[in-house]
């Protein structure tokens, strides 16, 4: 673990860095009636065959908008009626997480990826970013944290989707 030091009023503090280092991203939260829209991670190979919430890490300089736009655009291929932001929430595992929080509705349905259209992508892409393919509408007593990739399931979590079942 890394130090940093920070300033607030007079005094000084030391801020603990995880070694995994900070990831600010924007998650989607697409529902229809009671259920919430999750895709199967095509790529990274880490989510892959995971079920994952719509999401990305925020590329330099972006805000989290313009990525959450983002994310309509390349992983679900669809457009959108509204976009609301939500909300900030923050968790620490071996990293330290920053998430934007966006409800959506969409106008159209999501399209899924397959595996050739990753060529379109810069080969570092997928460490901070997501291909779908596969998109299921689940209620929140069908999913199943065994079956969450990249940590997604402790963002259901606090969003009070997926009740804490460790």
């Amino acid at each position: 673990m890394s130090a940093r030091f920070a300033r607030f009023g007079s005094e000084r503090i030391a801020i603990g860095t995880p070694e995994g280092g900070l990831c600010v991203s924007s998650f989607l939260i697409v529902k229809k009636s009671d259920s919430i829209l999750l895709g199967k991670a095509l790529l990274p190979d880490m989510a892959k065959d995971r079920w994952v919430i719509p999401a990305s890490q925020l590329k330099y300089g972006e805000h989290p908008d313009d990525a959450a736009k983002r994310i309509l655009r390349e992983q679900l291929k669809a457009e959108s009626e509204k976009i609301s932001y939500l909300g900030i929430w923050s968790f620490t595992a071996s990293h330290w997480d920053i998430c934007f929080i966006y409800d959506v509705s969409l106008k159209t349905e999501p399209k899924p990826s397959e595996e050739g259209e990753a060529k379109r992508f810069p080969e570092d892409y997928f460490k901070s970013s997501q291909l779908l393919s596969e998109f299921h509408y689940f209620k929140p007593e069908e999913i199943r944290r065994e079956q969450m990739g990249r940590g997604h399931d402790y963002v259901l979590e606090a969003l009070g989707i997926l009740r804490n079942t460790k």
